[in-house]
Order: structure tokens, then sequence, then C-alpha cells
């Protein structure tokens, strides 16, 4: 049994199962009050789309009235067959004339089937088109910004900004405009109305310029600020924080960036303090709240109040260096030293070079014990120490005795000298009287001799030191 609304079947099967139709729609659930008279939705419904291809030529598509409309939905249940009707487009009989033909779609009946799920599309095609008889005109759109332009984000529809049509019509532009998403702030068109924006203007012959504006009101760019954090050092070894070596430093404290703009932070520290270097260089893995990064990215909103730590690895060692002493015997000055110094090697350790601190291990942890003087180095020269200190100092490691000498003060002069008594002993830096450049009493080489000594052929003329500021002959 059918049920019929009019002359119209809605119903193949009233007894719960079948179709119940309503224009073009398939309903499979109905109710008389709260009682369910019909269920058939034991199968979700599928849809039908109409798309019309094409278009219609001439410039008054805009009059062209389709139907049924383009996009039109028909839903039943996957499988069920129909047939689609479609209609000569309408449009206004006075104004306007056909061009190719007038505006019509075909085929006008379209058999379709429901699919088993989502859409199918069904098409027909347009034909013909249509011209206005009245004189167009044109609009063209400029939108401008009142405020912070960067932080506001529009579009007009038509994108062209432009529209072209019949005379003492409306041409109507859509605005819709919106504050960044990385700005604070709002965005108003004119009269403080909302997005989306209808300006409507009435076309005139020729070309008509028109002008919206939009009104930024306080919008300012978001900015987020990370922090310079902390430092840790647990993976170094071989010496600690602010003894082996310094302190790691991020600078600045803080930087504040708008999102998508690089942060910028320079490492400083991690200098060795002496005697320590890093034998294997020091390096800083970065996290922000615990993701690896680097020194230099784009600031994100969620870094915000966040900071940015280090941890620090590498390795340290002692950098010392040694000389060897000869015995452990000090002398008054540096020619005693190296002349008469005898015994076994004893190195000595300090860091870097020479003036500075001394030490009996290589470690540079026990601090030189010896007494303060002068010690003989083995490759030459003497080290002096001094309150645990030592520097190099020159010195003479070979002097030569001059047994059969006369000796006169400055104030007697070289002729009492040359005709002294030869009883004298002294000693000098050479084999010759005459080339020494020093001349000492003792082979200590600690005191110089001042005045004049001859050797009975030729004399020198020694100051305070012993050095020899003058020679000649008897």
């Amino acid at each position: 049994m059918a049920i019929y609304l009019g002359a119209t079947q809605i119903s193949s099967n009233p007894t719960g199962t079948g179709k119940l139709i309503l224009g073009t729609q398939n309903i499979c659930k109905a109710y008389l009050g709260s009682t369910l008279i019909f269920d058939n939705c034991a199968v979700a419904n599928t849809n039908v789309k109409l798309q019309y291809t094409g278009s219609y030529g001439g410039n008054a598509t805009g009059v062209i009235v389709e139907n049924p409309v383009n996009n039109h939905v028909i839903s039943g249940q996957p499988g069920d067959t129909d047939t689609l009707t479609l209609f000569t487009p309408t449009f206004p009989g006075s104004g306007y004339n056909c061009t190719g033909g007038c505006p019509d779609v075909n085929p006008k009946s379209i058999a379709y089937t429901f699919p088993t799920s989502g859409t199918t599309t069904i098409n027909s095609a347009r034909s013909g088109g249509l011209n206005s008889n009245v004189p167009n005109g044109t609009v063209n759109l400029t939108v401008t910004i009142n405020g912070n332009a960067a932080g506001v984000d529009y579009s007009v529809d038509p994108v062209s900004q432009s529209i072209t049509q019949a005379v003492n019509t409306t041409a109507s532009f859509e605005i819709t405009f919106s504050v960044k998403s990385n700005y604070s702030g709002s965005v108003t068109g004119p009269g403080s109305s909302s997005s989306p924006y209808t300006h409507n203007v009435t076309v005139a012959a020729g070309t008509t310029p028109t002008t919206v504006t939009l009104t930024a009101n306080n919008v300012i760019e978001n900015t987020y600020t990370l922090n310079a954090g902390t430092f840790s050092y647990s993976g170094v070894t071989g010496g600690s924080v602010n003894s082996a070596f310094t302190a790691a430093t991020l600078s600045p404290s803080s930087e504040t960036k708008p999102s998508g703009d690089d942060y910028t932070f320079l490492q400083g520290g991690l200098a060795a303090i002496s005697p320590y270097v890093w034998t294997a260089n020091p390096t800083v893995a970065y996290t922000i709240q615990g993701a690896p990064k680097s020194l230099s990215e784009a600031m994100q909103p969620s870094y915000d109040g966040q900071s940015i730590n280090g941890a620090v690895t590498g390795t340290l060692s002692v950098s010392s260096n040694s000389i060897n002493i000869v015995g452990t015997t000090s002398y008054s000055c540096a020619n005693n030293a190296c002349i008469n110094a005898s015994g076994g090697n004893t190195s000595v350790w300090f860091a870097g070079s020479l003036p500075g601190t001394l030490y009996e291990n290589q470690a540079l942890t026990i601090p030189f014990s010896y007494g303060n003087n002068y010690y003989k180095i083995s490759t030459g020269g003497a080290l002096f120490v001094n309150a645990g200190s030592g520097s190099e100092v020159s010195c003479v490691s070979t002097l030569y005795l001059f047994s059969n000498t006369s000796y006169s003060s400055q104030y007697g002069g070289y002729t009492a000298a040359c005709n002294g008594s030869m009883a004298d002993n002294y000693y000098g830096t050479s084999g010759l009287l005459s080339t020494s450049q020093y001349i000492y009493n003792g082979n200590t080489g600690c005191v110089g001799t001042s005045g004049y000594v001859s050797d009975g052929t030729n004399w020198v003329l020694g100051n305070a030191s012993g050095l020899v500021i003058n020679t000649g002959t008897c």
C-alpha cells in the first residue's frame, strides 16, 4: 500500500520499510507525535550533488537564475535510483540580449544512483549567454588601513577588487578582515562594522574609484621573552668550575622578540684556569623546556618566560713544564751556582713558562720547598728562587785564573798596576786578561773587581760589578 500527498506518492510501503520522499529528499525515519511510524535508517543516507560545467557567455551572467541551483544536493539510501529534472535558466525579459544562444543547461533529465558511501556528482553543461543592453561601468576598490597595517590581514571578494557591470546597478565588494595571529588588538570596518563588511557602490558610466578604510585598534605585535638560564657541569672531567675553568655565561640576560624572529644569545666563559688546559674542547648542549635548541633560532610563543639552559662537557688536564737543577744546594749568586754546583739532577715544575710559581711534582700540587737563592740549571743558566717563585738568570759557567797579576785602585791608575808586585790572583771570563769581559775576586764569580788589574803587559779597568770598561798596554 502506498501513501500519497495529493497526486504525489511519498511512501511505497507504509508498513515500516521502503521509501518516504519529501521533495527530492529520501527520509528514512518518520514520527507521528512521539510514535515512530516509519524507520528505514539501517543504512546511512548518501548524497548526489549536481554541478554545472562550463560558463555562460556575455556580460550579464549575474542575472541568470538556474533551477535547481548549482551544487544542489539530494540525499537517499545507497543503491536507490531516480531521475533529476532540470529547468531552463530564467533571466529578465528586457534589457538583455542572448549571445551564442540564450542561457540553457543540458541534459535536463539526469538519472542517478545513490552511492554506497559519501557523495557522487552528476553534471549538466551550461551553454549560451547574455549581454546587457545597458552600458557598463567599472568600479575599482582601494582598501586602506588606519593604524598598524603590518598586523592586519584582509581579503576582498572579488579578488581583483574591480567590478564591471551595468550602470545604475549595485556593485558589491565583500571585505573580510582580522588581526594577524601574532598580533593583539582589533580591526573594524567603516562605522565600526565587523568582518565581513559589504561595500555597495552604484555603478556609474566610465571608471569609478572607491575606498574602504579599515581601522587597526591598538594593534601591536605580540612579543615573547626567553631568559638566559643555568649551566650544569656534570659532563666535565679533570677539574671543577671556577677552579680549573671559568663558569659558562650567556648574554644578554634575556631577549624579547616577536614570534618567528630569531633570538640570539652569545656564549662566554669556559676558559681554562692555569695550570689547566682543555684536552677535549668544551661543548655545550642547549635546551629549552628539555628540547634541544641552538643559541639562535626562531622565537616561539611557548618560549615566553622560559630559559635556555646549557649542559657542559669536556676534559681538562694540568699543563706543566719542568727544568732540571743540579743538586739541591743554593748559592749566593748565579755565577757561583753555574760554576760550582754539583750532584744529581732534580726536576722543578711550573705552569706555562718562567717566571712563575715552582712545584716539586708534575700535578703542581707540592710547592717547591728548597731555600731561596740560586740553583744551577742543567741545560745552562741559573734559577733564582724567591718566596717559591722562580726565574731564569744568565751566569758565567767557567772562570780562568790569572795568578801573576797586580792590582791598583782606580785612583792609583794603571801605571801603579803595571809596576806593582805580580803576586795577586784574579779570575776572568776569558783565558786572556785583555779579552775578559768580567774580572772577579775568587772563583765564585760573585764579587767583581773594581779598579785596575795588570799582568805586566796589559791592564784592564773594572767597574763596581767587575765589568771591564777599559783596557790598555803597560
